[in-house]
């Protein structure tokens, strides 16, 4: 239901506010589980933006292949499950679950419940990114910030502890 006193609200029915939506988390959702390219952004985003739900159904893919890599009995030699590793995948796909979500819901707010933003002249564009770009400082797109920044400073780190991991072997010792 669009927000009563939102001045940037389209001018539409709440029927057509709805099929909006619906449209708008169907379209991404297939572009999720099916890998598609095409994502839930109008034609006027980024290409970025376009192809975030293929990188979500990739990222998908690609954990539970690593859970499955991380709790079959052949890759343990003998080891029992590394729950550390285990706990540190789940929390790094977390965050970028987190991160994605809210982006996108972001996307929805500012094309669908703020389209007719007015912009500032000179400052801000009208439109959905003029309201994207109004809004940068707050909870809403600062917590994305943060999630990519703590998933980075996580895969760094994952990167460098496999240095310090590896047991170096002399050739002919």
């Amino acid at each position: 239901m669009p927000v009563p006193n939102n001045p940037n609200a389209p001018k539409i029915s709440h029927y057509l506010y709805m099929q909006e939506k619906s449209d708008f988390a169907g379209t991404l959702m297939g572009s999720i589980l099916y890998g598609m390219r095409k994502a839930a952004q109008p034609a006027r985003s980024s290409n970025r933006a376009r192809s975030v739900g293929f990188i979500l159904g990739v990222l998908i893919v690609l954990f539970f292949q690593c859970m499955a890599a991380l709790f079959d009995s052949a890759n343990r030699r003998g080891e029992g499950i590394k729950w550390g590793l285990v706990s540190y995948t789940m929390v790094m796909f977390s965050f970028v679950t987190v991160l994605t979500g809210m982006q996108l819901d972001i996307r929805s707010i500012s094309y669908i419940d703020n389209r007719e933003f007015p912009g500032a002249e000179g400052v801000l564009p009208p439109g959905p990114l003029g309201y994207q770009s109004s809004i940068w400082s707050g909870a809403l797109t600062l917590t994305p910030s943060i999630m990519f920044a703590l998933n980075n400073w996580l895969a760094d780190g994952l990167l460098v502890s496999s240095l310090f991991d590896a047991t170096p072997t002399l050739p002919g010792v």
